[in-house]
């Protein structure tokens, strides 16, 4: 019994530590991506535009905003054709999803500009902290998730297979969701 407890303890200790690094690690500016067209985006000579004239730039959209994330939710509702007995289980497994993409979302913008520089170890123990929170929020959705994936059918296993699990990685990794990634900020 000793020996199972030490190992989850040190599987739990493990998982943690590489949340905190990857936490650690969406802090650093990541290198540019490669893409088609030329240097500054757009296209060569502005052919794409009848005028010739340079394409007004909007804003990227957010694809992990919380807002988003329940637009895709509801969308995977829509097309799982949910019976009765699996809408408390769906509704359950969707407020854990909309609270963690809003903690995320607060956490992002938490530190307010006139607030003392944290040291390097208590900047560290925030980034634990901060892994510890998120790892607790993803067990309970992954828990709320099994518990409705149990009572899904084989068709509406093939609709969820797919994009649950990237909706609920998009949140705390917006690349994987299609969206820019999140400024970096000082912690």
């Amino acid at each position: 019994m000793t020996g199972k407890r030490s190992r989850a303890i040190v599987n739990s200790a493990l998982m943690v530590a590489t949340i905190a690094a990857c936490l650690i690690a969406q802090q650093q500016p990541s290198p540019p991506q490669f893409g088609g067209g030329v240097p500054g985006g757009g296209t060569r000579g502005n052919r794409g535009r009848p005028d010739g004239g340079a394409q007004e730039q909007r804003p990227p959209v957010q694809n992990n905003s919380p807002e988003q994330i329940e637009d895709r939710l509801g969308m995977l509702e829509e097309d799982l054709q949910l019976r009765a007995d699996q809408r408390a289980l769906w509704q359950t497994c969707e407020e854990k999803i909309i609270a963690y993409a809003a903690d995320i979302g607060r956490e992002q913008t938490r530190r307010l500009p006139g607030e003392p520089t944290l040291s390097s170890i208590q900047q560290i123990d925030h980034t634990v902290d901060i892994a510890r929170n998120r790892l607790t929020a993803l067990e309970d959705i992954a828990s709320a998730a099994k518990t409705l994936y149990g009572t899904l059918t084989v068709q509406q296993k093939s609709v969820i297979d797919p994009r649950l699990a990237n909706i609920v990685s998009s949140i705390s990794n917006p690349a994987r969701g299609g969206g820019p990634p999140r400024p970096k900020r000082p912690l």
